[in-house]
């Protein structure tokens, strides 16, 4: 039976006459045929795309979303990219649980990289994508699932036998002489290996590549490879 009792005008309590805070429930775990828990408004990411009666004084509401087809179709909802529980933060709605992304690519065959000019690593063996990124195997570009601050790490490596010239590496949204990107000089030693390592925040649907510029002759790979992960959503 559901006892629900007001006491000291402002308490609510479920299944308690005695309610110490706002609003008070008490379960029943010792009783193995009742579900204990409680359960938020269900709604799909269709419904909540359609409600225009969220704002600042909705701050804190909770949801669960059950379904997501047809995707976010408006701003609120743009972070809304699995089922689960949603907060509103008084202007968009958030996942309670942190998301995760992390995402894995190498070269997979070895490939030659044109000199004097900032090309494109073709990585052409992806490893794992999670979270919602898209990865596009003809242009070797990730698509950012969400915004936030992400971490990013590669590395490239050169074919034994070549001399020494200048090497750049980076990963950002557009080829060029990027000031978060590195130059070194590869001495000519074998099995040279440059790494590259780089915090920033991304935008949702920022396209990120890994690229690097040979001076003074084709840049000979025997491996390569681009590991990003989401630090935080914001």
């Amino acid at each position: 039976m559901l006892t629900v009792a007001f006491a000291k005008s402002q308490y609510v309590g479920i299944n308690t006459t005695n309610p110490k805070a706002t609003f008070d429930i008490v379960g029943t775990p010792n009783d193995v045929t009742k579900a204990d828990g409680l359960i938020p408004p269900r709604i799909t990411l269709a419904q909540l795309n359609a409600k225009t009666s969220y704002s600042a004084t909705q701050k804190g509401a909770l949801i669960y979303v059950t379904d997501l087809t047809g995707g976010s179709t408006v701003s609120p909802t743009a972070q809304v990219t699995a089922t689960g529980y949603y907060y509103f933060n008084g202007m968009l709605w958030e996942s309670v649980v942190p998301k995760s992304v992390i995402f894995t690519a190498s070269l997979g065959e070895n490939a030659s990289i044109t000199q004097g000019a900032f090309n494109t690593v073709p990585l052409k063996k992806m490893g794992e994508n999670l979270g919602g990124g898209v990865w596009d195997s003809t242009n070797y570009t990730y698509s950012v699932p969400v915004s936030g601050t992400y971490i990013i790490k590669s590395t490239i490596r050169l074919a034994d036998g070549f001399g020494s010239r200048n090497i750049f590496q980076a990963v950002n949204t557009s080829n060029s002489d990027n000031p978060d990107g590195i130059w070194q000089t590869n001495p000519g030693t074998q099995r040279w290996t440059m790494l590259y390592t780089r915090i920033a925040y991304f935008n949702k649907g920022d396209l990120l590549r890994l690229y690097i510029y040979s001076d003074g002759g084709t840049a000979d790979l025997i491996n390569a490879s681009l590991n990003i992960a989401l630090l935080n959503q914001n």
